[in-house]
């Protein structure tokens, strides 16, 4: 697969085109022809679907209307005067002879009437051509016990196999018989027996014989269980289980496709089942598939010639364009693309013409800055001597200072070189603990010097925290702020106190007992710090470039927070990732 890809991938672009609308014309009529296929193998199912729907309801209304006139004829009986004294469970010979005749009267006038039979609570049997065959009492019979559990509503038995009864009926069997059943009620709504109607198979065979889906489809009723109820006699019904019986669907039934089609009645979880085969519907599918087969070729090669001259239009002037781009590979940026149309290859001709010409500009434009650049470096190379020769003078005044004895020159020049060296750090923005809090130190120094006895200080670390990396020079601008704005012209010796703790981060304090600030300017300097506000001016703007260079560095949760108030002094606190 890989080769082939590679393969395509290396042809001219004409070809790959002309191999792309192809697959993509034979993909859309492939799939217009299959989904008008199934349309029509959908067409011809649903049409055959409804036409057996439809029968299968007529089919059903006629049986519920039998099964429900069935159920009427029991309560017709149920409402003979003569009832009142079986429901009071004590019929005398003269009652129980009127009773048989009632039963007898309602089995002659409807000829579809096998049987029908009486059961008191006792287990009484009343009928005029049923019997039990032994003494067990009917009420022990599932049909009996059915009824009795749901006295309103009427139950229906086909096929009552195993049924301790007899009849007179000549050609009574229990396959050419449906039973009704329904519980009798008496006045305080007891149970006082059960009526059983047995139908004769005659009428529900000649609804269903009246149906007529095709040559070889036919339709049969089925229970609950599947079980055929009745139904045409072949070789196809009896091969038709349960879980064929699902809606609609295509099973194969001895080497033919059958559609099968259920429809649900409301007798008791019966069901109207539709049967007939697919041969018919998958000969016309056939024709159908084999016309559009042919209708797609003709489709494709018609397709094929205009897609030829198509594609060679379009490309014709790709091929001069990727010339014009060689040649400016190797050098000629004189070149231009012309063409007298304005389609989108013309308009890529245009960009590539504004492409070369911002290219020469570009090549001119970079030997600028580069002589440029060379010489702001020599410049700068300069500017670098005289931070360091400043450093090498100090550094000589040092040592002619030791010559001399003068120890608080000497402690002053070594604090300033500190302040140099730390400061350079040979470019480097990161530098150990140590050397931030030696910077820091050495800044003190000197102010103490400049400044007298006007300000002590004291500095408070481990120094086993030497080795951690922080930002540079982020304590002394902080430091100077405290010595400017709350130490400097007061008339008392003042305190810088530096302390530094580690929680989960790094925290460095700096306090002093200057003058502090009032709570107006404690807010403004802590919406800057968190970004709330803008800075608005360039008050404290040593503080204001610490925090943005630590946010910078290392995200929002990190920077300075300040406290303060009016001649107590103020506290800021550096917060820096242990790193």
């Amino acid at each position: 697969m890989k080769r082939i890809i590679t393969l395509y991938i290396n042809r001219p672009i004409q070809q790959k085109m002309m191999i792309v609308m192809l697959i993509v014309l034979a993909l859309t009529v492939t799939v217009l022809s299959l989904s008008n296929i199934t349309v029509l193998n959908r067409s011809f199912s649903e049409v055959t679907n409804e036409q057996t729907v439809e029968m299968a309801g007529q089919v059903t209304l006629r049986i519920e209307n039998f099964i429900l006139d069935t159920n009427q004829l029991i309560d017709y009986i149920v409402s003979e005067p003569i009832m009142e004294r079986f429901m009071e469970g004590s019929l005398n010979a003269q009652e129980e002879e009127e009773l048989l005749f009632a039963l007898s009267r309602y089995s002659s006038n409807n000829k579809d009437i096998a049987g029908i039979l009486l059961v008191d609570k006792q287990g009484g049997i009343y009928s005029d051509s049923m019997e039990a065959i032994d003494n067990k009492p009917l009420t022990f019979e599932s049909w009996y016990i059915e009824s009795s559990a749901a006295p309103q509503d009427f139950q229906v038995f086909s096929r009552p196999i195993g049924r301790n009864i007899t009849s007179f009926y000549d050609s009574y069997k229990a396959d050419n018989i449906i039973s009704v059943t329904k519980a009798i009620v008496d006045d305080q709504d007891m149970v006082a027996g059960v009526i059983l109607i047995d139908m004769k198979l005659d009428k529900i065979e000649s609804i269903i014989n009246s149906a007529n889906l095709s040559d070889s489809g036919f339709l049969y009723i089925a229970d609950k269980n599947g079980d055929v109820v009745y139904g045409p006699v072949n070789d196809i019904i009896y091969r038709i289980h349960q879980s064929m019986l699902n809606d609609s669907r295509l099973v194969d039934i001895k080497g033919k496709t059958y559609q099968i089609i259920e429809q649900n009645t409301g007798i008791k979880q019966w069901k109207i089942v539709g049967v007939f085969p697919q041969d018919v519907t998958m000969r016309i599918i056939a024709e159908v598939i084999y016309y559009f087969i042919i209708f797609a070729l003709i489709i494709i090669f018609i397709a094929g010639v205009f897609l030829s001259r198509l594609t060679k239009a379009i490309t014709r002037p790709i091929g001069e364009l990727k010339g014009l781009m060689e040649e400016a590979e190797k050098g000629r940026l004189d070149v231009r693309f012309e063409s007298e149309y304005d389609d989108e290859v013309s308009r890529l001709g245009g960009s590539f013409n504004s492409m070369i010409e911002s290219i020469d500009r570009l090549l001119k434009l970079v030997y600028t800055e580069q002589k440029a650049k060379r010489e702001a470096e020599l410049k700068a190379f300069q500017a670098q001597i005289k931070p360091h020769f400043l450093y090498n003078t100090l550094d000589t005044i040092n040592w002619m200072a030791m010559e001399y004895e003068a120890d608080d020159i000497v402690e002053v020049i070594q604090s300033l070189t500190n302040l140099f060296r730390i400061s350079l750090s040979k470019g480097n923005e990161i530098i150990s603990l140590r050397n931030e809090m030696l910077h820091v130190a050495s800044y003190l120094t000197i102010q103490k010097v400049r400044y007298e006895d006007q300000f002590d200080y004291e500095i408070d670390w481990d120094m086993n925290l030497g080795d951690i990396q922080v930002v540079k020079l982020i304590i002394q601008p902080i430091v100077e702020n405290a010595i400017y704005h709350g130490i400097k012209g007061s008339k008392s010796t003042e305190f810088i106190r530096i302390s530094v703790r580690t929680k989960e981060d790094l925290y460095i304090t700096v306090e002093d007992s200057g003058s502090g600030m009032n709570q107006e300017m404690v807010d403004y300097f802590n919406s800057v710090f968190n970004g709330t506000i803008d800075k608005r001016d360039t008050t404290g703007i040593g503080l204001i470039n610490v925090n943005e260079r630590l946010k910078m560095n290392y995200g929002e949760r990190y920077g300075l927070s300040l406290t303060s108030e009016i001649d107590k002094g103020t506290k800021v606190i550096i917060r820096h990732p242990i790193k």
